[in-house]
């Protein structure tokens, strides 16, 4: 090979780098905006995302599809009590407990402060509902306390995704039903 090969070949070779560089930085970006920087699990992009598709799957299958939603109890008090570093420490924490739980096809997402859903397919209410259990035993037992009276829990809704619901209609009803955990002395599972 002649010097001028050479230098074309460096030269092919450097615009190649650069378009891998270009290329390896905007899959970066990519993950970034679909990732929760905090937690590293799913964001609510990811969720708006998939759902629908989730959903349509499920029509189109006949199989279950059900939403749990989750929401930390005593979280304030961790975050006035010992301060938002910490909390930001429980909050990784529990994503990884949620995270480990879950299969790789199942959906779940940090929607915003302590608030998370998770969204299982091929999953009926049933056994959604002995996850969720699990679930709330693993925080609990990550044994987070504001002080001697205050302690980390979670609450859990689940619903079963019905064949002709709207997605807002699924969304506010199981929401509703996480609320009547909490009603009903929180760090439990909720179904109707």
């Amino acid at each position: 090979m002649d010097s001028g090969e050479i230098g074309w070949v460096n030269e092919s070779l450097f615009v190649l780098g650069e378009y891998l560089h270009r290329a390896l930085e905007y899959e970066e970006l990519f993950t970034s905006a679909r990732r929760d920087a905090l937690t590293g699990i799913a964001n609510r992009r990811v969720f708006d995302e998939q759902i629908k598709l989730k959903m349509d799957s499920a029509r189109r299958s006949g199989r279950p599809l059900t939403m749990a939603s989750m929401d930390l109890d005593r979280f304030k008090q961790i975050n006035d009590i010992l301060g938002h570093q910490r909390g930001d420490q429980v909050l990784r924490q529990v994503a990884v407990v949620m995270a480990e739980a879950i299969r790789s096809t199942d959906l779940l997402v940090r929607m915003g402060g302590d608030e998370f859903l998770l969204v299982m397919d091929d999953t009926d209410q049933q056994n959604a509902r002995i996850l969720a259990e699990r679930m709330c035993l693993a925080i609990d037992k990550l044994e987070v306390w504001a002080d001697s009276e205050t302690k980390l829990g979670v609450s859990i809704g689940l619903a079963q995704w019905t064949k002709d619901e709207e997605l807002d209609a699924w969304m506010e009803r199981v929401d509703d039903i996480l609320y009547h955990a909490k009603a009903n002395g929180r760090a439990r599972v909720s179904f109707v």
